[in-house]
């Protein structure tokens, strides 16, 4: 039985990267390359341009120039580039965001990844999503997959430095103590941050009775245009009776964000996570159409907000783009 075809969204890609900057013609290529080949045969993964805030990190919205991520795998986890001073470059390594928010430095640059997915160097290391399918078809697949992607990434940078690359291997400790740091240095900054403490004190009644630290109650909020919801997540989403109260602080903050990074834009959607201390920790959506009075949030008031805080065109999200309608 025949393979279904990988996915791959090509005009994706230039979402992933800050404004200003391309995708490397080297992602594109490899795109075109893989489009229509058989799914498994290199791994498991889509290959498809996402901003990170999708990515299992702390405040990620925040770290959007840092990453520009493209292959999806089954578990969650992204892969893509970091870019630790916020600019693309040719030697941008690639690494791996787990969804259990592990993170790993996969390759020194995106040669080296694609050199290291033609030997098929992640069959036995933790992101063996990046390895071939197992089954019999898939690995036969694969063998020629491999074969076929080193001959293609060989005619580019040349035999000898394909073999190199794909055995480099890869220094963790830098990346490693930016995500270590950013994840404590966010969770501070939130914890002490005046008008999330003042949303803490007003859904007090909402803390968890649990003992463990780790506790959280879950709450959502919604602000589109003039329009706000706030629920709390018990047997699903419930309305809080202190929303009239939240939202003035929940609309203050979204707009100190906006004025701290005005390219992001204004947040549709927050997730909330409140512990028994009435800390919050906050996961914003600037991208996913949200649902508020149980319908799709209406576009007209969604893009007064586009009119209010402007964004870049490659982070408009498609639902709010004028060929939306």
């Amino acid at each position: 039985m025949a393979q279904d075809p990988y996915i791959v969204r090509r005009e994706s890609l230039a979402a992933a990267f800050p404004p200003g900057h391309e995708p490397p013609r080297l992602l594109l290529d490899f795109a075109d390359w893989l489009d229509g080949r058989p799914w498994g045969s290199l791994g498991c993964f889509r290959l498809q341009g996402t901003l990170n805030d999708e990515a299992p990190i702390v405040d990620g919205s925040a770290l959007r120039r840092e990453f520009s991520l493209f292959l999806y795998l089954p578990d969650g986890s992204l892969v893509g580039l970091w870019h630790p001073d916020g600019v693309p470059r040719a030697a941008s390594p690639v690494v791996g965001l787990r969804s259990e928010g592990d993170a790993a430095v996969l390759a020194g640059s995106l040669e080296g990844f694609l050199a290291k997915l033609a030997r098929d160097a992640f069959s036995e290391s933790a992101w063996s999503d990046l390895a071939p399918y197992e089954d019999d078809e898939a690995e036969i697949a694969g063998d020629d997959a491999h074969a076929a992607l080193a001959a293609w990434l060989g005619d580019r940078i040349g035999a000898a430095r394909l073999n190199e690359l794909a055995g480099e291997a890869c220094d963790q400790t830098a990346f490693a103590a930016r995500m270590d740091s950013w994840m404590h240095e966010r969770e501070a900054h939130w914890a002490r941050h005046p008008i999330l403490a003042e949303i803490g004190r007003a859904l007090s009644v909402h803390r968890p009775r649990g003992k463990s630290p780790w506790d959280r109650t879950r709450l959502r909020a919604t602000i589109v245009g003039a329009l706000c919801e706030v629920q709390v997540y018990r047997s699903g989403p419930q309305p809080v009776a202190e929303a009239a109260v939240v939202e003035p602080l929940l609309r203050a903050l979204r707009d100190e964000q906006h004025r701290a990074d005005p390219d992001l834009g204004l947040w549709f959607e927050a997730q909330l996570a409140l512990d028994a201390q009435g800390h919050i920790l906050p996961r914003f959506e600037y991208q996913v159409r949200p649902v508020i009075g149980g319908a799709p949030a209406p576009v007209a008031e969604a893009r007064s907000d586009l009119s209010r805080a402007p964004r870049p065109a490659r982070w408009i999200p498609d639902w709010l783009s004028d060929a939306a309608g």
